[in-house]
Formats: C-alpha cells, sequence, structure tokens
C-alpha cells in the first residue's frame, strides 16, 4: 500500500516528469554533440586528406608517386588512409583501395576491398580524386575510424553521466514522495482525531514556513472555527432548554387553567388569546435565531454589493428621530456624506436598527442618544451612543451571545438576541465591534472595513 502510495504522490510523478525530461535533454545534447563533432571531424579530415594530395602530386611531378604510394601502404595497409593509383581505364596499378575512379573530386564511398583485414568501426572514406596529366588517376582518402570512435566515446560518456543522473532524479522524487506522504499522513491523522471530536486539538507548524505549515495555520483557524461553532451549538441548545421553558410553562399552566370547568366563555378567549401571544413571542424567537445561523454560515454573502453607508445612516436617522421623539428621547444625528462599503443592506439596516432600539429602550426618559458616521479614506467609524445606565465591563463580551440579557432588562419585553445578531453581521462584514463607556451610558463603535 505504501508503494502504491508512493506511486500516487505529486512530488514522485513531478520527479518521472523531470528524469523524463532529462533523458530527452540528454538525448538531444547527444545529438547535438555528435552531429558537432562528426562535422568537424570530418573537416579535419577532409583538410589531411588534401594535405596527402598534395603531397602525392609533388611526387608525381618528381616521378616518385608509385614509391610514394607503396610505402605508405606497406606502413598502413589497411588503412585508416587509402591510396589508389589508376591507369586511364580505371585499373588500379598501386595503393590499397579497390576503386574504379571516374571523376575528378570528392567522394563519399563504402569502404570496399581493403589490402588487408580491417578490424575497425570504419564503414566509408572520404576520397579525393584527381586526375594525372598522363591520363592516370590519383586518388588519396581517410576512412571514418576517427568519426565513429569519437561518437562512441560520446555516448559512453553521457551514459556514463545521465543514466546516474536519472536514476538520482528519481531517487530524489521518491524521498521527496516518501516525506510529503509521511507529511500529508500526519495531517490525516489530525484530522481523524477531529472528526473523533478532540476538541483540544492543534497541528502544530514544522517552523520551515512551507507550504504544509500554511496548510497547518489555515487549518488551525478552521479547528478554531469549528470550535466556537460547536461551542456556540452547545450554548444554544442550553440557552433554548433554559430561556424558551419559561414561556412554553406559561403557556400550558395557562391551557390547564382554561380547561377548568368553572371558566366560561370569556376566560376561554382569554386564556386562547395568552397562548397566541407566547406562541408569537415563540416564533418570533425562532425566526431571530434563524437569521444569526444564516448570517454566521455565510449564507448571505450573495446579497453583498457597493452601497452607500452614509445613505444607510440617513435612513435610519430619519426613522427613528419621531419615534425617540415619543418616547421622550434627545435624539441627534451626525453623519458624513460619502462612505461606502461592499455588504448586504438589508443585515446591515437590521444591525443598526437594533443597537438604535436597545439604545431606546434599555435607556430613561429624557435620555441622549447619538448616531454618528465619520472617518477618513482608510478608517470608518459608526457609532451609537447613549446616556442610559451602560453595561459593565465584564459583561460587555458576554451580551453579544444568544438569549444573554442584564438582570435590569428582564422586565423589557425581549429575547436577549439584538446584540447576538449585531454581532453575527458585524462578523460576517468584517466589521469591529466594539463595547465601551460614554460616561454615562453605552457607546457602541462600528469599525467598519476600508472599501
Amino acid at each position: 500500500m505504501l508503494r502504491t502510495s508512493l506511486l500516487r504522490t505529486a512530488a514522485f510523478r513531478m520527479a518521472m516528469i523531470q528524469a523524463a525530461l532529462f533523458a530527452a535533454l540528454v538525448a538531444a545534447l547527444l545529438g547535438i554533440a555528435w552531429w558537432s563533432v562528426s562535422d568537424y571531424a570530418e573537416a579535419q579530415l577532409r583538410a589531411d586528406v588534401k594535405t596527402d594530395i598534395a603531397s602525392l602530386l609533388q611526387a608525381a611531378a618528381d616521378g616518385t608517386l608509385t614509391q610514394q604510394i607503396r610505402q605508405r601502404v606497406a606502413v598502413m595497409p589497411v588503412g585508416p588512409d587509402y591510396y589508389l593509383l589508376a591507369d586511364a581505364t580505371g585499373h588500379r596499378l598501386a595503393g590499397n583501395l579497390a576503386y574504379r575512379p571516374a571523376k575528378v573530386g570528392w567522394h563519399t564511398v563504402p569502404l570496399q576491398g581493403a589490402l588487408g583485414e580491417d578490424n575497425s568501426d570504419a564503414d566509408i572514406v572520404h576520397l579525393y580524386v584527381v586526375r594525372l596529366a598522363d591520363g592516370r588517376w590519383l586518388a588519396a582518402g581517410s576512412d571514418n575510424r576517427s568519426v565513429v570512435e569519437l561518437s562512441e566515446l560520446l555516448s559512453q560518456r553521457f551514459l556514463e553521466i545521465g543514466v546516474p543522473a536519472i536514476l538520482l532524479v528519481l531517487l530524489i522524487g521518491g524521498i521527496g514522495g516518501w516525506l510529503y506522504l509521511r507529511r500529508i499522513d500526519a495531517l490525516g491523522e489530525l484530522a481523524e482525531r477531529a472528526l473523533e471530536g478532540d476538541t483540544e486539538l492543534v497541528i502544530a507548524p514544522s517552523g520551515k514556513g512551507d507550504e504544509f505549515d500554511r496548510l497547518a495555520n489555515r487549518l488551525n483557524r478552521m479547528l478554531s472555527r469549528m470550535h466556537v461553532l460547536m461551542d456556540g451549538m452547545r450554548q444554544v441548545s442550553n440557552d433554548i432548554a433554559h430561556d424558551l421553558r419559561t414561556p412554553l410553562t406559561r403557556m400550558r399552566q395557562g391551557l390547564e387553567s382554561s380547561l377548568d370547568p368553572r371558566v366560561d366563555e370569556q376566560g376561554l378567549r382569554d386564556g386562547a388569546q395568552r397562548a397566541l401571544e407566547e406562541v408569537d413571542s415563540l416564533l418570533a424567537t425562532f425566526r431571530a435565531l434563524l437569521r444569526i445561523a444564516s448570517v454566521e454560515s455565510r449564507q448571505r454573502r450573495s446579497g453583498f454589493e457597493d452601497l452607500d453607508l452614509s445613505a444607510v445612516f440617513d435612513t435610519l436617522a430619519e426613522t427613528y428621530r419621531p419615534v425617540a421623539e415619543d418616547l421622550g428621547q434627545h435624539w441627534s444625528a451626525r453623519i458624513e456624506s460619502g462612505r461606502r462599503l461592499h455588504g448586504d443592506r438589508i443585515l446591515l439596516t437590521q444591525m443598526l436598527a437594533n443597537l438604535i432600539e436597545n439604545a431606546l429602550r434599555h435607556t430613561p426618559l429624557g435620555s441622549h442618544i447619538e448616531l454618528s458616521l465619520s472617518g477618513t479614506s482608510e478608517h470608518v467609524i459608526g457609532r451609537v451612543i447613549d446616556s442610559g445606565p451602560g453595561i459593565p465591563t465584564e459583561a460587555r463580551e458576554h451580551v453579544l451571545r444568544r438569549f444573554v440579557r442584564l438582570d435590569r432588562s428582564r422586565s423589557t419585553p425581549g429575547s436577549g438576541l439584538g446584540l447576538a445578531l449585531v454581532a453575527a453581521v458585524a462578523d460576517l462584514h468584517g466589521i469591529r465591534l466594539t463595547l465601551g463607556d460614554a460616561q454615562p451610558g453605552l457607546t457602541v463603535e462600528l469599525g467598519f472595513p476600508a472599501v
């Protein structure tokens, strides 16, 4: 299984590709080198032949041509140098090559008929033919054994270097694939532990800063997010069990009271009306929970658009100004124009509305409430400030969770989900949400991301 997995690793496949490319490169270099060496050796060979011809022509002028050819053949009867002196009809008079010349100039002819046994790898002769003044033919040439030997030597050296290099590339690829496989298996084991419910799992980076460390960091963030969501689910379950039990109990008691035979028709109607009110409250709570779950699951990003944030603030300022005046609150708004944001208009409006309604609901008569938006091209800050009782420092993080209500708020209607929705929308948009002290009162600061 390990061998099969190793062969399937990307590192080993890459090593195979590199080895194939290296082999192709070696073959191409061998071909180019062979062609270059052959071309150079052939040019050198022909230069030597032309020198030989010049020497033999001088011997012909001196009358010692036949003697010169016989002496040279006696020294090297089977090449690599070949000579031929033939009469006007082409019959050999002297030399070590069986060839019937027909015209002057260069000829590349098969090696045929050396006057002795040639054990070399030569197979052709580069021959230069001239016609003497008396009609005889003179030819001198050299076979290609030097070119063949150079080619064989070059091929051998390339094999000696190329084959080990290819094997080394494959070995490195195998080792790299094994190392990759080991790291991936380690991550896989940690993933299995996470699936089995290990909530304390942390993937330790190697410290090398490679792609596995970047993957480990991303997985750690994912695991952290999963832990937060799982804790949130457990908290929601507990909160639902505790906070919804009271209205359900009241509903049951009211329905039981309505079943009393002494209750008249009007009493039955009143009991049914109270039960409907409790059901409506529960349905509103569940709708709020579904909105929060939808936001936290990132399903609402499809509604993101470039929008005028200042216009959203202006609309809410105009909407809640008369509401605040009816409740006896002092309302003010300071909103800079031209501030923009990429986000969901509906969710942002709901977030700001929740903050404003919390300020209106939980501040006494005559309190001051301010809505503001200001900043620069890099930092845009929105604030909802009230002069009410505020929130204690130790409870500011706690109130952003579901179903959390301060003791003094228990007497007012609500489910404790308003600020939880605010936190979810802020997290979805990358907004920095901060609860601070207005001295007196509460400051809710929204740090919007730069566009």
